[in-house]
Formats: C-alpha cells, structure tokens, sequence
C-alpha cells in the first residue's frame, strides 16, 4: 500500500500540508508519524509507532469512535500483510514482527480510517479558499481514508541467531510452550523457546553468554534438522533451509549419502557450526579466571 497526496478525490489530511492556497486543509493542521525499531531478539524485532494528529474534528471523531488510525504493514517481496489497530485512547502501538515472514524492507502506511458510514463529512479545517465555507463530502464509507502519512520506508535491522553460513535460515521465536520445540515446516528453520526463556536470551549482551546460548538452542535444532535430510520420506526437501543446509553438508563439509547416514548427527550438527562447544567453553574458563 503506496499512497500520495493525489489518490484521493476528497480532501485527505497528511503531513505534506503547506502553507498554499491549494492545500486541501488549513495550515497548522497535519497528520504525521513517528517510527522506532527495537531489537527483542536475534532476529526479531519490535516497530513502535507514533502518530500526531493536528486536527480538531479528526480527532474529536477518533475520540468518540467514529474513525479509527491503523498501521498497515507490508513487504513488498513476500505476502506478508498485516493491520494494526492502535489502542483507544492511545497516539502509540507497539507491534512485533516474525523475521522469519519478510524480506529486509517493509512498508508501513498509517492511516485515520472512517469507523462508520457518513452521509456528509464536513470538517473545520478544509481550505475554505480552496472549496467554500460550507463544503461537505457525500457518501464516506466505513473504511475511507481521512488522514495518512505517506508510506515509510523502514529497512529492518534484525540480528541472525546462528554464525555466518547456517544463519540465514535459522530463526528463535517465543511460544506458549513449556519445552522448547523446533519447527521445520517453513523457509527456515524456527526454534521455539518459553516466552519467559526468549525474554533472557534476547537480553543477553555478553558475546560469552550468546555462545553459549547458541550451542544449546542450535545444535539440538540442527540434529533434528539433519534427520530430516537423512530421511528418505520427508517432505521438508524444498524448504529454503533444507536446501541449503543440504550444499553445507555435501559441498562444504565434503559429504555423500553413504557418509551422511553413518554419521551422527550430533557430530554433523557441530561441523556445521565450525564445533561451538570449544569455543563455548573456552569462554567459560576465561568467565571463571
């Protein structure tokens, strides 16, 4: 969702309001949005998003709930598409975004919607200059877009969870469970931990703490992960990661079918990992020194 100051055919409230006698609104009254990216994990991330609106009538109608704001958010490269409502009686809304369902930029467009059906929208700060004194909008349906900001541009600054090479396509997500769990059925693979536990290991800022973090979450998600390779009846081949974790092992570690199966694959799941363990604790005698 893309949009200007010229997709309407009714006057639209924006932060693009100049002093002008063709502005559609008066000036001094605009509608425009604040964004702050916040890590809340090692690849995942929270949008906090912000809105002013300098508008009597608009915002008398979102106080009274005749109209809404929403944050639309989109990446251009995958299907992911998602509308947030902002809280009532809140200018802010705070959202998290699965790394794992987008590409490395998305779109955020947030917009005052209209909450119901208006035979005549008439509003104080229209451009009398440019419209008359008594100028009114027929027919607004419930759904119409009153304000917006012009789309933004937000480039995700995300963290991967895993060292470069098995990194694109592993992710750590939060869950209700109590265990953690490893989810293959996707582009990559999803590790799943206790929200309780997800909140200590997206604090964690020690480079030692993170290793070995890593090694507990990543080698038992990998040794499941490379079964499934092993498994002759699996239906997990055209996942991204499962392509790709298939060339690290045939390409880079040098292996075929016959060495794949006699091998274990807690063994294959720390050469994929260049053996973490010795770095891991080699830190750890360093922490105790």
């Amino acid at each position: 969702m893309r949009l200007s100051n010229n997709s309407f055919p009714y006057p639209v409230l924006s932060s693009a309001n100049s002093f002008d006698i063709d502005s559609e609104f008066k000036f001094g009254d605009s509608f425009s949005v604040n964004v702050d990216q916040v890590q809340i994990g090692q690849s995942d991330f929270e949008l906090v998003v912000t809105y002013f609106l300098k508008n009597d009538d608009l915002q008398m109608m979102v106080n009274d709930g005749r109209a809404k704001v929403v944050a639309h958010v989109e990446s251009t490269l995958t299907s992911y598409r998602n509308a947030i409502e902002f809280p009532e009686n809140s200018d802010t809304v705070s959202f998290a975004v699965d790394a794992s369902m987008i590409a490395k930029n998305i779109e955020l467009t947030v917009l005052v919607v209209s909450n119901v059906m208006i035979e005549e929208y008439s509003n104080s700060g229209f451009n009398s200059e440019l419209f008359g004194d008594n100028y009114a909008v027929k027919n607004i349906m419930r759904g119409d877009i009153l304000a917006f900001e012009p789309t933004i541009d937000i480039e995700l600054q995300t963290v991967d969870s895993g060292p470069v090479g098995v990194q694109t396509f592993i992710k750590v997500a939060k869950s209700k469970n109590k265990s953690m769990m490893v989810n293959l059925d996707g582009e990559a693979i999803k590790i799943e931990i206790p929200t309780e536990t997800y909140r200590v290991y997206a604090q964690m800022q020690n480079a030692k703490e993170v290793k070995m973090a890593n090694f507990s979450l990543l080698v038992p998600a990998l040794m499941i992960a490379v079964d499934d390779i092993k498994d002759e009846g699996s239906t997990n081949g055209d996942y991204l990661w499962s392509i790709e974790l298939q060339k690290y092992i045939y390409d880079g570690l040098k292996y075929d079918d016959s060495k794949l199966k006699n091998t274990s694959s807690l063994v294959v799941a720390q050469q994929l990992l260049d053996n973490p363990i010795i770095a891991a604790f080699e830190d750890l005698i360093e922490v105790d020194e």
